[in-house]
């Protein structure tokens, strides 16, 4: 007997690859932004949370009053109970990452090295308890050693990481000797306070963008007016032009800039209440490179 189900063609998958292409789009820019600066471990584990903390939220919505069943959740998120149970269990669900130290400490394999280094008696000075100065190679205590304990990643040599944190003016070797020394424990991801600030300012633009699209796809189902969400971009701009194009663009939004914050201005509450919410408009220009 001939299958009554039918098998998806390629315009029953349209929104599909509509979906698709633009998360993978997204997705691709984050992390060109993050390489060097999160792992792939850490930004896993915290997808991975934050994912389910989510559809949790999302079905307790859908059953008001109801605790959300396991198996709804597997449904949802594509995971399994066990795994489900464990990352509920965790000690970072419901939790903000930015104030977990374990999570901090080992955001980079760097991190995890620096981390291990600064805090483990095995790697400390026995009369002053600071870091003490390691031979490059050889048994324990060294920086070979370190590394080992500080990472479960196979493959990893000392000389790269000898690199990285050069390069982050995290260590300092000593040639003669054969030895790194310890001279900075924090690891700066962006390499200065403008630059964090910058990152922090940006990635909470697109945030609040992303905020702009989930209520415009779901306005029409509830019934709310959608938020104001346009776009003005050329595919055809010589590359010669982008220098006077990023003067004229930023003339521009500096007048619109000024505009937006005399418009909000009056609308701030002197006091800070629970009952408030965060509300504004980001102003931005920005350019691509034609995939390779």
């Amino acid at each position: 007997m001939e299958s009554q189900v039918k098998r998806p063609d390629s315009s029953s998958l349209a929104d599909v690859a509509i979906l698709t292409r633009a998360v993978e789009n997204v997705f691709r820019k984050l992390i060109r932004l993050l390489i060097g600066k999160m792992s792939l471990k850490k930004l896993q584990e915290m997808i991975q949370v934050i994912f389910v903390e989510e559809a949790e939220a999302s079905l307790k919505l859908e059953y008001p009053g109801k605790n959300v069943a396991l198996s709804n959740l597997a449904v949802v998120t594509g995971i399994d109970t066990r795994t489900l149970v464990r990352i509920k269990a965790s000690d970072e669900y419901q939790k903000p990452f930015h104030e977990e130290k374990r999570f901090l400490s080992a955001i980079t394999p760097e991190c995890s090295v620096l981390d291990v280094w600064e805090s483990h008696s095995k790697y400390a000075d026995p009369e002053s308890g600071t870091p003490m100065a390691l031979a490059i190679k050889g048994p324990e205590p060294s920086f070979e050693s370190l590394i080992a304990d500080s990472n479960s990643t196979r493959g990893v040599t000392v000389k790269s990481f000898l690199q990285r944190l050069q390069a982050s003016k995290s260590v300092i070797v000593n040639k003669s000797e054969n030895s790194v020394q310890l001279i900075d424990k924090r690891y700066t991801p962006f390499g200065s306070e403008d630059h964090t600030e910058q990152a922090r300012v940006g990635m909470a633009a697109v945030g609040n963008l992303v905020d702009t699209i989930t209520h415009n796809l779901s306005a029409p189902l509830t019934g709310d007016e959608a938020f104001y969400q346009r776009g003005c971009w050329t595919h055809r701009l010589d590359k010669n032009d982008r220098v006077r194009l990023r003067r004229m663009v930023k003339k521009f939004l500096l007048k619109a800039d000024e505009k937006a914050r005399q418009i909000i201005k009056p609308f701030e509450q002197a006091a800070a209440s629970k009952d408030q919410l965060t509300a504004g408009v980001s102003l931005f220009y920005f350019e691509e490179e034609s995939p390779r």
